[in-house]
């Protein structure tokens, strides 16, 4: 299927192919605890995600070991999603509330944990 997706403000916009999205995750680390968004439940191929075009749109959050891209839309301050990888070549996870049509909050949504990865020292 293919999905479109935006922020809250509607200037980030992605798209992606994925087959049927009926279950999402949410991961318990200490950032996605903070964001509580409801994410996919894998993450969708490179060649199947379309970021959004302009990147000045967006700002970027690293944390710990810095190799989670944490999109967000810098207007309205949305998480839109992740990119794994450099530029994301090793995948995305969408944040499902951004998805049009589909509620994240009726989807069974398992849980990640991500609190029992170990930090690294010196990162909050």
């Amino acid at each position: 299927m293919e999905y479109k997706a935006r922020c809250h403000c509607g200037r980030v916009r992605f798209s992606f192919r994925s087959p049927e999205i009926k279950t999402g995750c949410r991961c318990d680390c200490s950032l996605c605890l903070r964001r509580g968004a409801v994410l996919s439940s894998g993450y969708i191929p490179a060649a199947d995600f379309t970021p959004h075009h302009d990147m000045s749109d967006l700002g970027v959050y690293l944390w710990n070991e810095k190799v989670l891209s944490n999109y967000f839309c810098k207007i309205c301050g949305i998480f839109t999603y992740i990119g794994d990888g450099e530029n994301g070549k090793d995948g995305y996870r969408a944040n499902l509330g951004c998805v049009e049509g589909i509620d994240p909050l009726a989807l069974e949504i398992s849980i990640i944990d991500g609190k029992s990865v170990p930090l690294v020292e010196g990162w909050v």
